[in-house]
Order: structure tokens, then C-alpha cells, then sequence
């Protein structure tokens, strides 16, 4: 007989939460050699193999889950779990109901069982690290929009007359960081589908593109102005002069202050 775990447990020590209307991110960790017999979720969830190994049994069969990979179990599945020599770690990444659904509308989830192979969605491991970092934070709906933006069966329209809207707020308006949900509900428009559009059209989240603006904007300001290096990262929207910094040398391998000499030489 499955053992049915409500929303927000798992087997294992946990070790770090945290969690908002939608999800909810948990670390948890398990002992050399541990058990975990059948058992089933109510909501579907993402878990990612941060350490160790296992073996896991389901309705097909069985998978030897790797450190990096990544599976989607479907609300209902029902599965077992055997841990290998070495201590494990997941990051569980619960999608909760009925938020969900209204997030999902006309999109559905996997219904089955989904084994991604470690590196497939690299914002999970952007989420994986921002996590582990500072647990504390907000959960950034952005890492998990863009998921499920690629793995729900959304129909796009051809023509999206809200997009360049979109595209106006995270050119225009620097002293707000925006996420998909502020901006979809400012266009009118399901978050997914905002947040496809992007990948479609501008072959990057919206995330990306909005720190494309923002290193844009102090490119900008550092050719026309002289204002302080301060200056220049408060007004493009970056936290404090060390982000712009950071991100700058990411862009262009130097760094702003190098970039303005160069401009003054």
C-alpha cells in the first residue's frame, strides 16, 4: 500500500525552505543506503539530484537518478527510492494547487513521469544556486514560469499585439525590477505565454532581456555623461555599483570604470 505525503512533505531531513502562493523549494537530505518505499505526492513536483545517487521504481520500470538530473513526478505518482553508498540531496520544487492552475489556464502539466538529463533547463540551476546562496529570499517565479513555459502544451497566436508593450516596460522603466507576473498583468496577457513569447521572439527570458536593457542603459550613460559610477548602476536599475560591475565585465570584459578611461584616453 502508497503512503500519500500532503502538500509540502517529503522523506528526508529538510534543510532549507521556502515558499509563496505557487511553490514551494525545499532541500532535503537523505542517509547512505536509505529506504523510501512507495509512496506518492499530492501535488506534481520537480526534484533535482544535487548529491548522491538513487534508484528509483515506478509504474515503468526503474532509473538510476544521477547528481544533476532532473524529474517531473506527476501529482498521484506513485514510486519507491533506494539511496547508493553516498549521502544525498534534493531540491524539490513543489508546484502547488490550485494557484497553479490558474497560472497553467489552458496549459497542462507532463501527466506522466519526466527524466531530464542534467543541464537541460539551466535557470533550475540558477534557481538551484540563488537557493542555496540565501534560502531567505522570495521565490523567483521566473526560473519556474520559464519551465513551464517549455513543457506545458501552450498554442502561441502569430500575431501578439501586446508584445511590444512588454517590450516598452523593460526598456523604459528602469527603477522597477519586473518579473512575468507584473508584467503580464500589466499587458493583459497569461504569464506563459509572456514568457514563451520571449524565448520565441527574442531568444531569451525575460530576465535576460531585462539585464540587456539595463547594461544597455549604462552603456548609454557612460558615453553621454559623467555622472559617478554609482550613479550610472542606480539609475540603469542594477542593485549597487558591484552588480554593475559584475554584469559589465560579463558583457564586455572590463569594467566600467576601465570602459570610461578608455572612452576619455
Amino acid at each position: 500500500m502508497s503512503i500519500n505525503l500532503s502538500p509540502g512533505h517529503y522523506f528526508g531531513k529538510e534543510q532549507q525552505v521556502n515558499e509563496d502562493a505557487f511553490f514551494k523549494l525545499n532541500i532535503t537530505a537523505y542517509q547512505p543506503n536509505m529506504t523510501i518505499h512507495a509512496h506518492y505526492h499530492e501535488n506534481a513536483y520537480l526534484s533535482l539530484l544535487i548529491n548522491g545517487s538513487y534508484r528509483e521504481e515506478g509504474r515503468h520500470g526503474e532509473n538510476i537518478i544521477q547528481p544533476g538530473e532532473v524529474l517531473f513526478r506527476p501529482a498521484g505518482y506513485t514510486h519507491a527510492n533506494h539511496f547508493h553508498e553516498a549521502a544525498g540531496r534534493c531540491l524539490n520544487i513543489e508546484l502547488k494547487q490550485p494557484a497553479l492552475e490558474a497560472v497553467l489556464t489552458d496549459g497542462r502539466l507532463p501527466n506522466t513521469l519526466v527524466k531530464y538529463n542534467t543541464g537541460t533547463f539551466k535557470y533550475l540551476y540558477q534557481l538551484l544556486y540563488a537557493f542555496i546562496q540565501d534560502p531567505s529570499t522570495a521565490v523567483s517565479e521566473e526560473y519556474i514560469l520559464n519551465w513551464l513555459s517549455e513543457v506545458t502544451e501552450v498554442k502561441m497566436p502569430t500575431r501578439l499585439p501586446w508584445f511590444s508593450a512588454a517590450k516598452e516596460i523593460l526598456e523604459q522603466e528602469f527603477d522597477t525590477h519586473h518579473t512575468i507576473k507584473s508584467i503580464a498583468e500589466r499587458v493583459f496577457v497569461h504569464p506563459i505565454y509572456l514568457a514563451r513569447a520571449f524565448k520565441e521572439r527574442e531568444g531569451m527570458t525575460i530576465g535576460r532581456y531585462q539585464l540587456e536593457m539595463r547594461i544597455r542603459k549604462a552603456v548609454l550613460l557612460l558615453f553621454t555623461t559623467q555622472l559617478p559610477i554609482t550613479d550610472i548602476a542606480f539609475t540603469a536599475g542594477f542593485t549597487d555599483s558591484a552588480h554593475l560591475v559584475k554584469v559589465f565585465r560579463s558583457y564586455y570584459h572590463c569594467t566600467p570604470y576601465q570602459f570610461r578611461r578608455w572612452l576619455n584616453s
